[in-house]
């Protein structure tokens, strides 16, 4: 038993998920080139007073939580989390790691609700400004060299009305050019970049038009957004895919040239949520658009959203909106998600015009200039970053105590790290059932991933030789 638990940790820093990367209207996966769909949850526990940077504390700054929360998570079948305040400052290196150590990558949101850290909608102007780009540079520095880094949101619902449409557009893509001409210089890898909007239909189709067209023509445009996310409540209990909308929203995005996503959805209006939008979110007719969603959110805080309850000795009670949810999850084609559409990966963006944009909008595309002082960070980095790194993770066993909705205990709560190319899935697991129904420990079953091949092939070439050095050291 040693020796497997000596393998169990060795294998748990031997690998690291694939980046993924942007091809035209699709997400790819930069090694295996399959076509990466997001299966997501919004991961912001305690909601704003999860956020203290005076105290050193924001979501991915304790590792025991982390470790915790990403054990339900690979059992719920989730890839992506999107976090939306972080400090720079923070040291992240243990929740990266064992994020990506169960196959789960992240968008972070470079912006939070403290003075100089995101535009003014109501004046943006005011805003942009080297101090705002000094921290949004430095969330970059601090994240972009793990491998399960998806994306940055440059924004998020900055424009979110008619007003706001005559006058922030041209700074989103703004603060999107001085990203990626940051990345450029300072990254080792191309990050995308992009805009998380609000579904407010009189400004929705101009925003997304605005935001992914080219100026020059070209996809090399560094000011047109990667991808655009879109927070959306439309699909309410017992609706369908025409009583909720999705049918609109499919027609407006059907010719994008970048991946569009529900970078939130789960209208709680009807509870416990069902959510039956998921079966046709990544059912055919939806997928050919859309890259998936990401589910609002992990833990249950006044608004009522939340899949996971936390109480105050740091204990996690599964919600019914989780068991629900991982039982529509559970139902997914991931292979047919996987395929890829030679049309939408070769697509190229409309060069920018006023004839793109609705009257009432903001419809012309002459840009900002970056702000005094902006220059000197993007050429030469901010001073003294707090560069993130994987590190290895030697506790797997969860050691909070998890309750399934039923109120029975969780037994043997753990992570399983994913082999090298593999992000993770649904794997049928229902946590709530394993703890109300046998003595199996919830979690343990080896979860699916997105490449069963390279698990074999990892298996044979690696943890062979791995379990024999393992098990001559059990031997001494």
């Amino acid at each position: 038993m040693f020796a497997l638990s000596l393998l169990a940790l060795f294998v748990s820093v031997a690998f690291a998920v694939q980046p993924v990367k942007v091809q035209g209207a699709d997400f790819v996966n930069s090694v295996t080139n399959k076509r990466f769909q997001i299966i997501g949850v919004a991961y912001q526990p305690a909601g704003s007073a999860g956020y203290k940077p005076d105290s050193g504390v924001d979501p991915l700054s304790n590792g025991t939580t982390c470790l915790r929360d990403a054990a339900l998570m690979q059992s719920l079948g989730i890839n992506t989390i999107r976090v939306y305040n972080l400090d720079p400052a923070i040291n992240h290196d243990q929740c990266a790691s064992i994020f990506n150590a169960v196959g789960i990558y992240m968008i972070l949101d470079v912006n939070s609700p403290f003075p100089n850290e995101s535009i003014n909608a109501g004046d943006p102007s005011s805003s942009y400004s080297s101090v705002y780009l000094q921290r949004i540079f430095a969330v970059i520095e601090a994240f972009k060299d793990y491998p399960n880094t998806l994306g940055f949101f440059g924004g998020n619902e900055v424009i979110n009305d008619l007003p706001t449409g005559k006058i922030d557009p041209p700074y989103i893509r703004a603060v999107t050019r001085d990203m990626k001409n940051y990345l450029t210089k300072h990254s080792s890898r191309n990050i995308p970049v992009g805009y998380s909007a609000a579904d407010v239909r009189p400004v929705l189709v101009d925003t997304w038009q605005y935001l992914q067209c080219a100026i020059n023509g070209s996809s090399s445009d560094m000011s047109r957004i990667d991808f655009f996310g879109l927070n959306s409540y439309s699909w309410c209990g017992a609706a369908t895919y025409h009583t909720s909308g999705y049918d609109v929203l499919v027609a407006i995005f059907g010719n994008t040239t970048v991946p569009v996503f529900f970078s939130e959805y789960g209208c709680n209006n009807v509870q416990p949520r069902v959510w039956d939008e998921v079966l046709t979110l990544y059912s055919p007719i939806m997928a050919a658009v859309m890259s998936g969603g990401l589910a609002y959110e992990w833990t249950q805080e006044a608004n009522n959203y939340g899949l996971v309850s936390i109480s105050g000795n740091s204990s996690a009670t599964l919600r019914i909106d989780y068991d629900n949810l991982q039982a529509k999850l559970n139902k997914l084609d991931i292979s047919n998600l996987e395929s890829i559409n030679s049309t939408a990966i070769n697509l190229t963006p409309p060069k920018c015009s006023s004839a793109l944009i609705n009257e009432g909008f903001y419809n012309q595309f002459d840009l900002p200039p970056v702000p005094p002082g902006g220059q000197d960070l993007i050429d030469n980095g901010i001073k003294n970053p707090n560069n993130g790194k994987l590190v290895t993770i030697t506790q797997l066993n969860v050691t909070m105590p998890v309750y399934a909705s039923n109120g029975a205990q969780l037994q043997g709560l753990t992570i399983n790290p994913l082999p090298n190319d593999q992000s993770n899935t649904p794997n049928g697991q229902n946590t709530s059932g394993t703890a109300a129904t046998s003595g199996t420990p919830a979690g343990s079953a080896m979860p699916s991933s997105t490449s069963g091949a390279a698990m074999m092939r990892e298996t044979g070439s690696v943890l062979g030789s791995m379990a024999m050095g393992a098990l001559a050291l059990w031997c001494l």
